[in-house]
């Protein structure tokens, strides 16, 4: 098949990435978005790009890759944005490891008047800290347009408001997608669908081990330039948006009461109030709840379905570091019939389907 037919399942960052590349190399790609652009986990996604973060060790071979892809797209779709701050990172736990003088990913460690450099709104810079000069972050909702842009300049299909319903497979003939406006029928269907993967294999006898595992975003008014790069420590996850505006991450423990979101936002605020001079003005614009799907092992899930080989799943946490590499990496699999070696531990015959 020089020319096969692919539909996408799901419009955020990893389904946009997927369709991009796809299209890119002349697949007549259909994407199928049962609402609008990243409006899934994409638009609740802290986007740090975040290379050597916590992850199973099968998976570094794919994250390892994620700086060089991301480079790469920014000279093939100079619309594409993104902040290279670097991350700024201090835990009781670290130190210096094999993967600091990791080719291309490199992580210097800085003293307390370095560190004071990089942040000077910081109240009290700890004694040390690991820096990822390389790291960024980066607009997850713009980045997901410009990819689903890229691909429809390359010819594909991009239909939203158009809910995957079931998925109809027999043996080697063309999977038929039943949405809520139509039929559409494909040489292969690729799932990034998120945590409404489960419910759509379901039918089929595939029990896939994914669960929705919700983290909190904060976004807050502040002044512009108050955090310069990306910091992480044992009391805060923040950086700055595009808009000037701060973004934080925190971890989900409760759904009301003292642990819930609201609480935890305030505990959040008053950090930040602490821990920066000049954030006295920092005010909470909203609290949301992304819910991340979280295979039980923790590793993405990519790759044909062993059952019914023309369905490829593409599952995954961390998907705003994974979308490019992923993306590239599909796309040889499925037009180029090869097995990428970055991929054998992702397979989805691993849960025995």
């Amino acid at each position: 098949m020089n020319h096969p037919r692919i539909v996408v399942l799901g419009a955020g960052i990893v389904g946009a990435s997927i369709a991009y590349h796809l299209a890119r190399q002349g697949a007549e790609v259909t994407v199928l978005e049962q609402s609008s652009p990243g409006s899934g986990v994409t638009a609740h996604s802290f986007a740090w790009i975040n290379p050597l973060g916590e992850f199973p060790a099968a998976a570094r071979p794919l994250r390892t890759q994620a700086l060089a892809d991301y480079r790469r797209l920014e000279q093939e779709l100079p619309d594409l944005q993104i902040n290279w701050s670097g991350a700024l990172c201090y835990h009781p736990e670290d130190v210096p490891s094999a993967d600091d003088q990791q080719p291309g990913l490199a992580r210097q460690w800085l003293d307390q008047d370095r560190i004071g450099q990089l942040e000077p709104n910081l109240r009290q810079p700890p004694e040390r800290a690991r820096f990822a000069p390389g790291e960024g972050s980066l607009d997850p909702l713009a980045v997901t347009d410009c990819l689903l842009e890229g691909a429809r300049r390359h010819g594909a299909r991009i239909l939203l408001q158009t809910a995957a319903l079931e998925l109809q497979v027999q043996g080697q003939e063309p999977v038929r997608v039943i949405t809520s406006t139509g039929v559409h029928q494909a040489d292969h269907v690729v799932l990034a669908t998120g945590c409404g993967t489960p419910a759509l294999l379901a039918p089929l006898g595939i029990e896939l081990p994914v669960q929705p595992s919700p983290s909190i975003l904060l976004r807050l008014d502040a002044p512009p330039g108050l955090v310069k790069t990306l910091v992480s420590n044992d009391l805060l996850e923040i950086r700055e948006a595009s808009d000037g505006s701060l973004l934080a991450a925190e971890d989900y423990i409760d759904a009301q009461g003292p642990q819930g979101p609201q609480a935890i936002a305030e505990q959040a605020l008053a950090s930040i109030h602490q821990s920066f001079r000049g954030a006295e003005s920092v005010t909470l614009r909203s609290v949301e709840v992304g819910q991340r799907p979280m295979p039980v092992d923790q590793l993405p899930v990519i790759g044909p379905c062993h059952t019914h080989p023309r369905l490829y799943l593409a599952v995954m946490h961390a998907g705003v570091t994974l979308a490019p590499t992923v993306g590239r990496l599909i796309c040889q699999e499925l037009l180029q019939a090869r097995q990428c070696a970055e991929l054998a531990p992702c397979r989805p015959d691993r849960f025995g389907h």
